[in-house]
């Protein structure tokens, strides 16, 4: 009988990768102007540089990816029933230290940037501050739950999973520097 599902690991590697890069082109389809043209997605030129007011990154999908990715992991250390506390807790803490961009709302819009009094600005930074410090004890006490939890060979499996994405962070910060052709993953 045929296996339905991978049972080797690299094999649930490349599949949970094929799907990452599924969800990373599917917002870049979505803001598609105009499909025809010169310029565009589906073209060999480069769009025109447009300079738009916003944010540097969209907080709701680097949330998504940060869950896709986590999900990925969940099932290549293969949490069982018995840790899904622990893994749940850890993930909700590590998700909930991501910026959400709620700050930011009240200085893009101009009628509350205008209302802000003296000082409010320093005020909001150290209060996102002290909530981020809050947020990061939680994911640390998170974490040493998780740990507590897992076998030795997940934390093994943990390891060399976290050893592999700090290679590509770092292949693809030194990629950004040098902005040469291609992405290196």
């Amino acid at each position: 009988m045929r296996a339905t599902f991978p049972t080797r690991l690299t094999t649930r590697l490349a599949g949970g990768a094929a799907v990452l890069g599924l969800a990373a082109v599917i917002p870049t389809l979505g803001s598609a102007r105009e499909l025809t043209g010169p310029a565009g997605p589906w073209a060999c030129e480069p769009e025109p540089f447009v300079s738009e007011p916003g944010p540097a990154y969209d907080p709701t999908s680097v949330r998504l990816i940060a869950g896709l990715l986590l999900s990925a992991q969940e099932t290549a250390l293969g949490i069982r029933s018995d840790q899904m506390d622990a893994w749940r807790g850890y993930t909700t803490a590590l998700i909930a230290l991501l910026p959400s961009g709620e700050r930011l709302g009240r200085w893009t819009q101009e009628k509350q940037r205008a209302e802000a009094q003296a000082f409010d600005l320093a005020q909001d930074i150290a209060i996102a501050a002290i909530e981020r410090a809050e947020k990061a004890r939680a994911l640390q006490d998170a974490v040493s739950t998780l740990k507590t939890a897992l076998t030795p060979e997940q934390m093994s499996m943990a390891k060399q999973m976290q050893t592999t994405l700090v290679e590509r962070i770092v292949r693809f910060l030194e990629w950004r520097r040098s902005e040469a052709p291609g992405m290196p993953l």
